[in-house]
């Protein structure tokens, strides 16, 4: 992770004292994935298919859907037989790490509107870093390479056992910011229990995160760009509202 998630919830790549108080002006707090959502191609699984001698979707990802292996865990045994340095991993992901189309809009509306933006993942650093516009604030596992890489969970985001990675991040957010309001963008199956938690998901259309939304009867909006998303939030007011229209819809009227 690219620092404390707590120091840098607001725009801006180092943290500033100013931040943690800026945050506390917003009433939206938006969470939003990277591999596969702000890119359009998922660059671990780039990373894995050239350079992982084995079937690691049958290894990995199948015993990570049963909860055997914690997001952790999944990104620790993947990276830890990648043996290629971090300008090498660049080089290659450099012609597929396009991001999707309108994301600058979805910054430049956060901005406008003084919503706190946040990029949660469970990639690694160094391509985050590489790929996302200059100073948007990120939260991700940590990583170093001596041949191999070692992935290892940020001091800042203590895990005990059994919490998932984005659900603490989101909860240090919560904390920092006094959101009233949280949004969350993803793709992933990975995504889904931090999704869960917020007011309001938005899923790219017809990825892992938006069938799970559906078999469960999570309202979830699918989307394919970021200007879907922009003209979602503004045409909708904030999350907050909805939250509140819901309350409404639920309370028994006399009768």
């Amino acid at each position: 992770m690219d620092g404390d998630p707590v120091a840098r919830a607001g725009q801006g790549s180092t943290p500033v004292a100013s931040g943690v108080a800026a945050c506390k002006s917003a009433v939206v707090l938006i969470l939003c994935d990277f591999d596969g959502t702000i890119t359009c191609d998922d660059l671990t699984n780039r990373i894995w298919d050239a350079h992982l001698r084995y079937d690691w979707r049958q290894a990995l990802l199948a015993p990570a859907a049963s909860g055997e292996l914690t997001p952790f865990e999944l990104l620790r045994r993947g990276y830890a037989d990648v043996d290629r340095p971090a300008a090498e991993l660049l080089a290659e992901l450099r012609p597929h790490a396009e991001l999707r189309s309108g994301f600058a809009d979805l910054l430049a509306l956060c901005a406008r509107r003084s919503w706190v933006f946040h990029v949660i993942s469970h990639g690694l650093p160094f391509y985050i870093r590489e790929f996302l516009p200059p100073g948007t604030a990120f939260s991700c596992f940590d990583a170093a390479f001596d041949g191999r890489w070692r992935v290892t969970v940020p001091e800042t985001v203590p895990l005990g056992p059994g919490e998932d990675f984005k659900i603490r991040v989101l909860d240090q957010l919560k904390a920092a910011t006094g959101e009233t309001s949280t949004v969350y963008i993803g793709d992933g199956r990975l995504d889904y229990p931090a999704a869960r938690c917020c007011d309001r998901v938005f899923a790219v259309r017809d990825s892992a995160l938006d069938v799970l939304c559906s078999r469960d009867g999570i309202p979830c909006t699918p989307f394919d760009g970021f200007a879907e998303i922009c003209a979602a939030l503004e045409s909708s007011g904030t999350p907050d509202g909805e939250r509140a229209q819901r309350a409404a819809d639920a309370t028994p009227t006399p009768g």
